[in-house]
């Protein structure tokens, strides 16, 4: 068995794929999700948003007995191109051996929420599939990249503009030796790192245990040992600011905590919004001003776990000791607020008051997701947003 592999898929119809699948729901504000389930009531948000997992399993099953789903007869790999005007990436979409992941050849980057990761083990056991793939990267491969543009040069299978705004298209490649290529450059490649995905990566480890023990003939070749993945080259993969906001000030008013944060940083104000041009440089809007912020001293080097990443840099030196703010993962005074919803997200949010001060920060690099990944260190949970990201529900994998 290859590193990467073929497999059949279960998807949607061609006249389906548009309603079917879906964007992250960060996209959809409450009322855009009711919206939208309304106008697409095949969605897979109808599997997701189901009030109990007997209705999710219900409409996922009736998903398929009304061939809105179909599974492909051969073993294909899927070629999936998203683009918007300022951006494109080419990619494909196959399954790996979770084994790979246990050995490191499949290299994750961040911590995770422990509950998030729960509720996918949850879903996916119930509904007995994967609906969306773990998005990855792969370390750039000239002839890989070469060969799928070729094969982008026919008729797409999908291709329609989604919620993300993006285009998305997908062609299904089931040629037997265009397959053994792939797999074989996969395997000369033999590591990718995990971009987005990792609650789904930690909820299929899970599953996979569980079905493995729930199995007295267990071989190591079932489906439950493989995962899907979209995989897509390291040069093309976009990664956005992930911004923070506080709902409160710690007690301090905001001339006393900006008092507090000039110990350390050098604070200048803006007439409009900031966004950082430069590491280690942060934005802020507090009580409808703008305001850039820079450490006046270089970070400390012997702090081995900042490793001097933004994110890192501003929990240790403003976060943590001015506003007292713990661990991310569970203190529910921060909030995270993904790029693509711009700086002027940030404003709302203050000026409504559901924050009382908002960060934005410079994009975590991708040298630095490689290194931290490489490393085996985790970075703070909401370090990265990649940004586009495969949709769920284009194509899916089951364990049957």
């Amino acid at each position: 068995m290859y590193f990467i592999n073929p497999f059949k898929a279960l998807r949607p119809t061609k006249e389906n794929a548009s309603s079917v699948a879906i964007a992250s729901t960060d996209h959809l504000g409450e009322d855009g999700k009711k919206d939208y389930l309304k106008k697409n009531p095949w969605s897979y948000l109808n599997v997701f948003n189901a009030s109990n997992e007997s209705q999710s399993k219900e409409q996922f099953e009736l998903m398929k007995k009304k061939s809105i789903l179909t599974k492909d007869e051969k073993t294909c790999f899927y070629i999936y191109k998203i683009s918007d005007k300022n951006h494109e990436q080419i990619g494909i979409i196959g399954t790996a051996k979770l084994a790979a992941y246990d050995n490191l050849h499949i290299r994750g980057h961040e911590e995770i929420f422990l509950e998030r990761a729960q509720k996918r083990l949850k879903q996916m056991n119930n509904l007995n599939a994967q609906i969306g793939p773990i998005y990855t990267i792969y370390p750039d491969n000239e002839q890989l990249n070469e060969l799928l543009k070729k094969e982008i040069l026919s008729k797409p299978i999908y291709s329609f503009d989604a919620l993300d705004k993006c285009k998305h298209e997908i062609w299904v490649l089931n040629e037997e030796q265009k397959i053994k290529k792939i797999c074989d450059l996969f395997n000369s490649i033999n590591r990718i790192y995990i971009a987005d995905g990792h609650h789904r990566m930690e909820a299929l480890s899970k599953l996979s245990e569980f079905k493995k023990h729930k199995n007295p003939n267990h071989t190591g070749d079932e489906p439950y040992n493989y995962f899907m993945v979209a995989i897509f080259p390291q040069s093309q993969a976009r990664l956005l600011d992930y911004n923070r906001l506080i709902k409160d000030l710690y007690g301090y008013s905001p001339k006393d905590f900006i008092k507090e944060i000039k110990k350390k940083f050098k604070v200048e104000k803006h007439d409009s919004f900031y966004k950082p041009k430069k590491p280690q440089t942060f934005g802020m809007y507090l009580d409808k001003q703008w305001y850039s912020l820079e450490l006046k001293e270089p970070p400390e080097q012997n702090l081995f776990h900042i490793i001097n990443l933004d994110i890192n840099l501003l929990h240790y030196y403003l976060l943590e000791p001015i506003l007292g703010i713990g661990d991310p993962r569970y203190d529910n005074r921060i909030d995270f607020l993904a790029g693509f919803h711009g700086l002027k997200a940030i404003e709302n949010k203050v000026n409504s008051r559901e924050a009382e001060v908002g960060f934005a920060l410079f994009a975590t690099q991708m040298k630095n997701v490689i290194s931290f990944a490489d490393k085996k260190l985790n970075m703070p949970p909401k370090s990265t947003w990649f940004d586009p990201k495969p949709l769920d529900g284009l194509v899916a994998y089951d364990f049957e």
